[in-house]
């Protein structure tokens, strides 16, 4: 859990997140090492990520990183939006409309990455107790984001405006939300960007791309 002293409940306008400048070797290996790799080779991972740059993820058009032939240097708003990313693959692969959707909404999400990592346990991410008729309790915490996606017939009908919520938001939608082609429950964004955090600080020098 994180210190108070790290909390920002109003206006976010403190530098408590931390820099993360990672080289795109380095940026791989802590994306594996939160998993998002599991079931294809090292080679093709590399691959995959590298494709995404040619489609504008995460780096926006005129930034150092778009094109694969350049040296990139990924922030936390660059690895936060490859992390949500990666977590709506579908079959594998990323829909283009969640690609644009991405894209589209990228400064509104860039706030919200901010406020999931500051407001982890206060604020919007406040712990909330949960007692079951059974006596079982569990707690949640942390910001949680909807996206707002919508399928119809496999195609992707609607994607955003994000949205914040908070743990008792999150569950209710979860539990009461009977939209027909709403497959994606709200993300826990406050654990991807603490993983995130962690797994960027312990992330070994590469020199050339992943080993």
């Amino acid at each position: 859990m994180m210190g108070n002293a790290r909390c920002v409940a109003g206006d976010q306008s403190g530098d408590a997140v931390p820099e993360i400048v990672l080289t795109h070797g380095r940026a791989v290996w802590v994306l594996a090492a939160l998993g998002f790799s599991e079931g294809v080779s090292a080679r093709t991972f590399n691959y995959y990520i590298k494709s995404l740059r040619k489609l504008g993820i995460p780096f926006a058009r005129g930034e150092i990183g778009l094109s694969s032939g350049r040296l990139a240097r990924y922030s936390y708003n660059h690895m936060m939006e490859l992390v949500v990313a990666l977590t709506l693959r579908v079959y594998g692969i990323l829909p283009d409309p969640v690609v644009a959707g991405l894209i589209r909404f990228r400064h509104d999400l860039y706030d919200l990455y901010r406020q999931a990592y500051l407001q982890a346990d206060c604020g919007l991410g406040t712990p909330l107790r949960v007692r079951a008729t059974d006596h079982a309790e569990f707690q949640m915490s942390g910001v949680y984001l909807d996206l707002r996606i919508r399928y119809v017939r496999g195609q992707v009908l609607r994607f955003g405006p994000p949205q914040a919520l908070s743990p008792s938001n999150a569950l209710r939608i979860f539990a009461t939300d009977r939209q027909p082609g709403c497959p994606h429950v709200p993300l826990n964004l406050s654990a991807l960007a603490l993983d995130l955090v962690a797994a960027a600080h312990r992330a070994p020098e590469i020199r050339r791309g992943p080993h």
